[in-house]
Protein backbone atom coordinates (compact mmCIF):
# COMPACT_ATOMS: atom_id res chain seq x y z
CA UNK A 1 0.00 0.00 0.00
CA UNK A 2 1.62 3.31 -1.13
CA UNK A 3 2.27 6.21 1.49
CA UNK A 4 0.02 9.09 -0.58
CA UNK A 5 -0.67 11.62 0.85
CA UNK A 6 -4.30 11.67 0.32
CA UNK A 7 -3.88 8.33 1.99
CA UNK A 8 -2.21 8.56 4.99
CA UNK A 9 -4.66 12.21 5.72
CA UNK A 10 -7.58 9.66 5.43
CA UNK A 11 -6.00 6.97 7.34
CA UNK A 12 -5.23 9.46 10.18
CA UNK A 13 -8.53 10.72 10.67
CA UNK A 14 -9.96 7.49 11.02
CA UNK A 15 -6.95 6.50 13.56
CA UNK A 16 -7.84 9.53 15.74
CA UNK A 17 -11.56 8.80 15.62
CA UNK A 18 -11.03 5.02 16.63
CA UNK A 19 -12.49 3.57 13.56
CA UNK A 20 -9.40 1.83 12.18
CA UNK A 21 -9.38 -1.40 13.63
CA UNK A 22 -7.44 -4.96 13.15
CA UNK A 23 -4.59 -5.31 10.63
CA UNK A 24 -4.93 -1.71 8.95
CA UNK A 25 -4.71 -0.22 12.44
CA UNK A 26 -1.63 -2.63 13.25
CA UNK A 27 0.08 -1.83 9.57
CA UNK A 28 -1.06 2.06 10.48
CA UNK A 29 0.93 2.36 13.56
CA UNK A 30 4.08 0.68 12.05
CA UNK A 31 3.73 3.45 9.89
CA UNK A 32 3.41 6.28 12.76
CA UNK A 33 6.79 4.05 14.42
CA UNK A 34 8.35 5.33 10.83
CA UNK A 35 7.63 8.25 9.74
CA UNK A 36 7.53 11.79 11.73
CA UNK A 37 5.12 13.31 8.97
CA UNK A 38 2.75 10.46 9.62
CA UNK A 39 2.64 11.05 13.39
CA UNK A 40 2.34 14.78 12.57
CA UNK A 41 -0.59 13.84 10.50
CA UNK A 42 -2.12 12.00 13.47
CA UNK A 43 -1.59 14.83 16.18
CA UNK A 44 -3.55 16.78 13.64
CA UNK A 45 -6.49 15.35 13.57
CA UNK A 46 -6.59 14.16 17.51
CA UNK A 47 -6.31 18.46 17.81
CA UNK A 48 -8.77 18.75 15.02
CA UNK A 49 -11.59 16.40 16.77
CA UNK A 50 -11.00 16.98 20.14
CA UNK A 51 -13.23 19.90 20.58
CA UNK A 52 -16.31 17.69 19.52
CA UNK A 53 -16.27 16.05 22.82
CA UNK A 54 -17.30 19.74 23.67
CA UNK A 55 -21.08 18.69 22.57
CA UNK A 56 -21.06 15.86 24.63
CA UNK A 57 -23.11 16.28 28.45
CA UNK A 58 -21.08 15.92 30.97
CA UNK A 59 -22.02 13.01 33.21
CA UNK A 60 -20.81 11.62 36.38
CA UNK A 61 -20.49 7.93 36.88
CA UNK A 62 -22.45 6.22 39.84
CA UNK A 63 -21.11 5.87 43.03
CA UNK A 64 -20.78 1.71 42.35
CA UNK A 65 -18.72 2.74 39.08
CA UNK A 66 -15.88 4.07 41.23
CA UNK A 67 -16.32 1.04 44.10
CA UNK A 68 -15.92 -1.38 41.70
CA UNK A 69 -12.82 0.08 39.65
CA UNK A 70 -11.09 0.61 43.23
CA UNK A 71 -11.84 -3.26 44.62
CA UNK A 72 -10.27 -4.45 41.33
CA UNK A 73 -7.21 -1.97 41.48
CA UNK A 74 -6.66 -2.01 45.58
CA UNK A 75 -8.28 -5.71 46.19
CA UNK A 76 -6.26 -5.10 49.97
CA UNK A 77 -7.06 -1.77 50.86
CA UNK A 78 -10.22 -0.27 52.81
CA UNK A 79 -12.63 1.02 50.48
CA UNK A 80 -13.33 4.85 51.46
CA UNK A 81 -15.51 7.47 49.81
CA UNK A 82 -14.01 9.25 47.12
CA UNK A 83 -13.78 12.97 46.12
CA UNK A 84 -13.99 13.60 42.79
CA UNK A 85 -15.63 17.13 42.34
CA UNK A 86 -12.88 17.93 40.10
CA UNK A 87 -12.78 15.39 37.90
CA UNK A 88 -16.09 16.01 35.72
CA UNK A 89 -13.81 17.92 33.11
CA UNK A 90 -12.07 14.46 32.59
CA UNK A 91 -15.49 12.70 31.35
CA UNK A 92 -16.55 15.48 28.52
CA UNK A 93 -12.95 16.05 27.13
CA UNK A 94 -12.68 11.94 26.89
CA UNK A 95 -16.03 11.27 25.19
CA UNK A 96 -14.99 10.42 21.54
CA UNK A 97 -12.88 7.93 22.91
CA UNK A 98 -14.38 6.91 26.07
CA UNK A 99 -12.90 3.55 27.19
CA UNK A 100 -12.46 1.67 30.47
CA UNK A 101 -9.09 2.71 30.48
CA UNK A 102 -10.16 6.10 31.31
CA UNK A 103 -12.05 5.20 34.41
CA UNK A 104 -9.32 3.68 35.94
CA UNK A 105 -7.25 6.61 35.16
CA UNK A 106 -9.28 8.52 36.88
CA UNK A 107 -9.00 6.79 40.16
CA UNK A 108 -5.55 7.07 39.61
CA UNK A 109 -5.40 10.60 39.34
CA UNK A 110 -7.39 11.10 43.24
CA UNK A 111 -4.72 8.45 44.26
CA UNK A 112 -1.93 9.62 43.40
CA UNK A 113 0.14 12.44 45.18
CA UNK A 114 0.16 15.95 43.69
CA UNK A 115 3.58 16.60 41.54
CA UNK A 116 6.49 18.51 43.70
CA UNK A 117 8.81 20.23 41.22
CA UNK A 118 8.21 19.78 37.89
CA UNK A 119 5.33 20.12 35.62
CA UNK A 120 1.88 18.49 34.63
CA UNK A 121 2.81 14.74 35.07
CA UNK A 122 1.96 12.60 31.79
CA UNK A 123 0.18 9.44 32.28
CA UNK A 124 -1.85 6.85 29.90
CA UNK A 125 -2.92 3.67 29.09
CA UNK A 126 -2.24 0.81 26.38
CA UNK A 127 -5.41 -0.51 25.36
CA UNK A 128 -6.61 -3.06 22.70
CA UNK A 129 -10.17 -2.81 20.76
CA UNK A 130 -11.11 -6.13 21.82
CA UNK A 131 -10.01 -6.66 25.30
CA UNK A 132 -11.87 -4.72 28.00
CA UNK A 133 -9.50 -3.61 30.30
CA UNK A 134 -6.34 -1.32 29.50
CA UNK A 135 -3.20 -3.46 29.23
CA UNK A 136 -0.93 -1.37 30.68
CA UNK A 137 -1.26 1.79 32.91
CA UNK A 138 1.57 4.18 32.38
CA UNK A 139 2.42 7.48 34.20
CA UNK A 140 4.98 9.65 35.67
CA UNK A 141 5.64 8.99 39.22
CA UNK A 142 6.60 12.94 40.15
CA UNK A 143 10.30 11.99 40.56
CA UNK A 144 12.32 13.68 38.03
CA UNK A 145 13.22 10.59 35.29
CA UNK A 146 10.99 7.89 36.89
CA UNK A 147 7.99 6.28 34.72
CA UNK A 148 6.03 3.51 36.46
CA UNK A 149 4.49 0.88 34.07
CA UNK A 150 1.65 -1.36 35.78
CA UNK A 151 0.64 -4.87 33.56
CA UNK A 152 -3.47 -4.83 34.12
CA UNK A 153 -4.65 -6.91 31.31
CA UNK A 154 -1.11 -7.89 29.58
CA UNK A 155 -0.93 -11.59 28.57
CA UNK A 156 2.43 -13.11 28.01
CA UNK A 157 3.89 -13.55 24.72
CA UNK A 158 3.67 -16.60 23.24
CA UNK A 159 7.64 -18.88 22.28
CA UNK A 160 10.64 -17.14 22.76
CA UNK A 161 9.83 -13.40 22.75
CA UNK A 162 9.02 -10.52 24.85
CA UNK A 163 7.82 -6.44 24.83
CA UNK A 164 9.98 -3.70 24.68
CA UNK A 165 8.99 -0.30 25.48
CA UNK A 166 9.88 2.55 23.34
CA UNK A 167 9.69 6.69 23.78
CA UNK A 168 8.79 7.60 19.85
CA UNK A 169 10.11 11.13 19.45
CA UNK A 170 8.81 13.91 17.86
CA UNK A 171 11.65 13.36 14.66
CA UNK A 172 14.41 10.85 14.94
CA UNK A 173 14.62 6.90 15.92
CA UNK A 174 12.56 5.37 18.51
CA UNK A 175 14.48 5.32 22.23
CA UNK A 176 14.39 2.15 24.16
CA UNK A 177 12.96 2.07 27.73
CA UNK A 178 14.09 -1.72 28.04
CA UNK A 179 11.55 -5.10 28.12
CA UNK A 180 8.29 -4.68 30.16
CA UNK A 181 6.39 -7.57 32.55
CA UNK A 182 3.35 -8.95 32.18
CA UNK A 183 3.12 -10.11 35.81
CA UNK A 184 1.42 -8.39 38.89
CA UNK A 185 3.86 -6.20 39.61
CA UNK A 186 4.67 -2.69 38.95
CA UNK A 187 7.85 -1.46 36.92
CA UNK A 188 9.69 1.46 37.56
CA UNK A 189 11.78 2.68 34.92
CA UNK A 190 14.22 5.61 35.25
CA UNK A 191 14.28 7.84 32.08
CA UNK A 192 17.82 9.00 30.54
CA UNK A 193 17.87 12.74 30.11
CA UNK A 194 17.74 12.22 26.14
CA UNK A 195 14.61 9.71 26.65
CA UNK A 196 12.57 12.04 29.45
CA UNK A 197 13.06 15.20 26.92
CA UNK A 198 12.24 13.17 23.78
CA UNK A 199 8.88 11.57 25.75
CA UNK A 200 7.51 14.99 26.89
CA UNK A 201 7.62 16.81 23.98
CA UNK A 202 5.66 13.86 21.69
CA UNK A 203 4.55 12.14 24.52
CA UNK A 204 4.14 8.73 22.57
CA UNK A 205 5.10 5.48 23.79
CA UNK A 206 5.15 2.35 21.70
CA UNK A 207 5.24 -1.47 22.35
CA UNK A 208 6.95 -3.86 20.39
CA UNK A 209 7.21 -7.82 20.19
CA UNK A 210 10.97 -8.57 20.10
CA UNK A 211 12.94 -11.69 20.76
CA UNK A 212 13.49 -12.96 24.48
CA UNK A 213 16.03 -10.11 26.27
CA UNK A 214 14.53 -7.55 23.72
CA UNK A 215 15.81 -5.73 20.37
CA UNK A 216 19.24 -6.84 19.90
CA UNK A 217 19.84 -4.11 17.08
CA UNK A 218 18.81 -1.52 19.85
CA UNK A 219 15.84 -0.64 17.37
CA UNK A 220 12.66 -2.00 16.83
CA UNK A 221 13.04 -5.54 15.13
CA UNK A 222 9.29 -7.24 15.56
CA UNK A 223 5.89 -5.99 15.15
CA UNK A 224 4.66 -2.27 16.74
CA UNK A 225 1.77 -4.01 18.78
CA UNK A 226 0.46 -0.80 20.48
CA UNK A 227 1.33 3.35 20.16
CA UNK A 228 -0.14 4.92 22.62
CA UNK A 229 -0.40 9.11 23.47
CA UNK A 230 0.14 10.26 27.01
CA UNK A 231 -1.60 13.37 28.25
CA UNK A 232 -0.62 15.65 30.93
CA UNK A 233 -2.69 15.82 34.30
CA UNK A 234 -2.47 18.83 36.28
Amino acid sequence: MKRTPERIERLAAEYALGALQGGARRRFERWMMESWAVRQEVWYWENKLAPLADAVPEEEPPQRVWTAIERRLWPNTVEAPVRRGGLSWLWAGWSLVATAAVLVLAVMLVREPAPQAQGPLLSGAVVQPDVKDPLWLVAETGEPGKLRLRPVAATAPEGQHDYELWVVPADGNPLSLGVIPVGKDSLQITLSPAARAALRASKTLAISLEPKGGSPSGAPTGPILHITKLHELE
